[in-house]
Order: structure tokens, then sequence, then C-alpha cells
């Protein structure tokens, strides 16, 4: 055997060994999502624990839902599976969207401690539009009903790794023209032209009240292994629940379709029956929703963080 042939033999091992150990690694640090069936793990008696599921569908079958309590970003609820959230005792506010175009449907709810708790997140389209999830509700179960429910579902790795998302490119507005952000207050289009100056990616949402959140960078410290800025910025919008959370721009593209005028009229007819049955409020005090304040990322420290990214414009699709 030659010498050259030695070295080769040698390099190839040493490729070969280093390959396996990254496999090792890459297996051991995977978070693997339960299996249907699989016994739900004890309750800590010092917390709840909350699950969230939705059962599996033809419809919205490759599109993530995000849900959020108390605002905070949780896990991504994908088709035919459920969430399991650790609560502190008391009241909290969970919201699932179905984003990027759907109603985010959202519950006050009691945590007690060392109980579970099971909430379906129920969508029904409309024959007319079967995009923007209009019937949709976070309905609560009883336990036996929940526990039957969750049993023949796999549950989510608790990750929070995104998929990139993709939007169609319209030719509603131009970029640059922020006067042509739908039912934005002044505040918004401020913001919107501050998003214009941010490096790429980014992605910038309305919801259907006039609020509105940005976002930029490939990954920040309250968001961590998210990636994707259309992403982020949907789940942020997650916390707010009884609005349509939908994106207008990506990175160098305006994506938004104007919502259909039916479905903002029943929005407003729901919102306003809600609001003389609860003598005032219909699950978002007036003043304190994304309208009066919206929600960017300057606030928030970007990270470092190492992210394969083929491109600037991966989301885009004409």
């Amino acid at each position: 055997m030659s010498h050259q042939t030695k070295m080769a033999g040698s390099r190839l091992a040493r490729v070969s060994a280093l390959l396996f150990i990254s496999a090792v690694v890459l297996l051991s640090g995977c978070a693997r999502a339960p299996r249907a069936g699989t016994p739900l793990k004890p309750v800590d008696e010092s917390k709840g624990d909350v699950y969230i599921y939705r059962n599996k569908s033809e419809i919205a079958r490759a599109q993530p839902f995000y849900t959020s309590a108390d605002g905070h970003i949780g896990p991504m609820l994908e088709n035919g599976t459920y969430v399991v959230l650790h609560l502190d005792p008391g009241k909290h506010n969970i919201v699932v969207s179905p984003g990027p175009w759907g109603f985010n449907r959202g519950l006050t709810i009691q945590v007690k401690a060392g109980e579970r708790s099971y909430y379906q997140f129920d969508f029904t389209p409309d024959p007319e539009d079967k995009l923007h999830f209009e019937q949709t509700i976070l309905r609560p179960h009883s336990v036996e009903t929940g526990r039957a429910d969750v049993a023949l579902l796999p549950g989510v790795a608790q990750r929070l790794n995104d998929r990139r998302s993709s939007f169609r490119r319209t030719s509603y507005a131009r970029l640059n023209d922020e006067m042509s952000l739908p039912a934005v207050s002044e505040k918004g289009r401020e913001t919107y032209r501050k998003w214009l100056d941010q490096k790429l990616p980014r992605a910038f949402a309305i919801s259907s009240n006039g609020g509105w959140t940005s976002t930029w960078g490939l990954s920040a410290t309250d968001a961590p292994g998210i990636s994707d800025p259309a992403t982020r910025v949907m789940q942020r919008c997650a916390k707010w629940r009884n609005v349509v959370c939908q994106m207008y721009a990506v990175n160098t593209s305006v994506v938004w379709t104007p919502l259909p005028a039916k479905m903002i009229a029943a929005e407003r007819k729901r919102r306003l029956d809600a609001r003389q049955n609860t003598g005032g409020e219909d699950g978002m005090r007036e003043g304190t929703g994304p309208a009066a304040t919206g929600e960017d990322e300057s606030q928030v420290q970007s990270t470092t963080q190492p992210v394969s990214l083929p491109s600037v414009e991966p989301i885009i699709i004409e």
C-alpha cells in the first residue's frame, strides 16, 4: 500500500469519526416530542399544567399556529398536536393565533397548583372564506374529555425553532409608501419608517384593529432559536386576542392583501355585542391593546446566534 493511499485512508477515517460525533451531538441535543398515547408527566405540585391542542385536519395542515401566555411567546402548535404550558397558580391570559391571516382567540384562565386543564383550539372555515378562520374559539374542556383527546395526539417538542414562512409579493403599495398602511395611526407609520431603515431580514405585521408589530435580524434574546423575523413577528402579535394578525411587508416586499369586508363587518358586530354584554370589555380593554402602542424589537437585545440563511429573500414567492 502506498504512502498516499495510507494518508487518504487516515483522512477518511478522521472525517467519518467527526461525522459520527457530530451526529451523536445533534441527536442528543434534539428535544423529542411525546408520541400519541404517551403517559402524561406528573404535574409539579407548585405549578399547573395547561394543555392546548388542535385536532388533525386537512385544513391548514402545514400551517403552524402560535401560542402565548401572558404576552410571552409559547411553543408553536402544529397540525394534530398539543403543547403544555407549565404556569404558576392564579390567573393567566392564553392566546392561540392561526396566523398569518386567522383570528387570534384567547381566554383568561384560572390555574390551580398540581392540576391539569385542557383547551382545544377549534376552527371552522367559512365556505366562502377558507383562509381567515373567522369562526374560531379556544374551547375549555373537562379533564376527562381533554385527557381523552390529548391521548390521541402527539405532543410538540419544547423548542422554538421556526419553519421559514412564505408569502406572495403583492401590488398593494410601494414599500416606502407608509401612508398606504391600512388603519394604522401616525405612530404606527413612524414605526414603519424606522423599520425601513433596519437591516435585512425583517418583517412588519398589522392587526385588524390597527396595531402593528415589527422585527428584524436573525434572533432576539426573548425569542431564542427563532431566526425567521416573519415567524417572530407573528408570535409577538399572537399575544393579542380577538384580532387578525396579517403580514404587511417582508424584507423589501409588500405582501399585504386587504381583509374581506364581510369579515371586518362581522368582527365589528361581534366586538360591539361583546362590549354590550360585558359592560365595555371584550377580552381586550380599550387603550391597552396593540392599537395603543404597537410593538417592535428596538428594546430587545439582538443576539449573534449563527444561523444558516441561504438568502435574504427566502420567504417571498413570485
